[in-house]
């Protein structure tokens, strides 16, 4: 390095005649460090505008007798190459009790562990909902109850995102995953923040909410997000959501319990609801 580009410091005790001492030495981003081994304060530093610097030269002065360097350089470490991830599209695949689950899986939310995404058939519908690991069952929000399932199909792949939305507000490439009973309404996979949970579920756009399992009964929540995956921009959607910025903040909740009279009796198949 030229003159400029010089530093200097006293090294009483470091460097001896009679025994090999170990250092250590860096040089990035216009930075010189020399240092001793165990230490983390350099013991000589410089700050240079050198580009793209090949080598470090050093002098001892005063020194009655001679001192000699070994640098041990690390090997050259190749540039990763990285590949293009492809695939990894969301499908549905169906499971049944006692199978091996699907490994590629989508997480969609957390409780005491991972909650994953499932969708089962109920009452007319196909409705999607959450499934437990631990208790191998899912458990699908509908007429006020959240319904256990066994018999499901189980979301995979990774190549989607979480939008937040609210009311009818259903995000241009929202990830369809079944339909209602009554007028075969779209159904969308949402997924809400309740008791410091974060709980996947349904989203109906005429409803104007997510509706969650939790506690056996079916939750509803105003502010929610809403699964999206480029594979489905060429599809219709009843209200386009265009926003600049796309950035989840906890929201203010507001949440309500589906009351069970609002409902028909179940067991009456001949009047359902949603």
């Amino acid at each position: 390095m030229s003159s400029r580009h010089c530093e200097s410091a006293s090294t009483p005790g470091v460097l001896s005649g009679d025994e090999y001492h170990s250092f250590w030495l860096t040089w990035a981003n216009g930075s010189v460090r020399l240092g001793r081994d165990g230490f983390s304060d350099p013991i000589v530093s410089c700050i240079t505008d050198v580009k793209d610097m090949k080598y470090v030269t050093f002098s001892v002065v005063e020194q009655r007798n001679p001192v000699h360097w070994r640098f041990q350089i690390p090997p050259s470490l190749e540039k990763t190459k990285f590949k293009p991830i492809t695939g990894g599209e969301l499908h549905w695949v169906s499971y049944q009790p006692g199978h091996d689950l699907p490994e590629d899986m989508l997480v969609g939310g957390f409780e005491t562990e991972n909650m994953f995404i499932a969708r089962a058939k109920h009452r007319g519908s196909l409705t999607p909902g959450k499934y437990v690991r631990s208790i191998g069952k899912a458990y699908i929000p509908w007429g006020g109850q959240a319904h256990e399932k066994a018999d499901i199909e189980l979301l995979c792949g990774f190549d989607g995102s979480w939008v937040p939305t609210c009311d009818d507000k259903i995000p241009v490439g929202a990830f369809i995953a079944g339909y209602s009973e009554d007028n075969l309404e779209r159904l969308y996979i949402g997924r809400a923040v309740h008791e410091g949970h974060l709980i996947p579920g349904k989203v109906a756009p005429s409803h104007k909410v997510c509706y969650i399992p939790y506690g056996g009964r079916e939750i509803s929540v105003k502010k929610f997000e809403i699964l999206v995956s480029p594979k489905e921009n060429d599809r219709c959607v009843n209200k386009i959501f265009l926003s600049d910025r796309v950035s989840y903040v906890q929201p203010d909740i507001e949440e309500y319990d589906v009351p069970d009279s609002d409902y028909s009796n179940e067991t009456d198949e001949e009047n359902v609801a949603f």
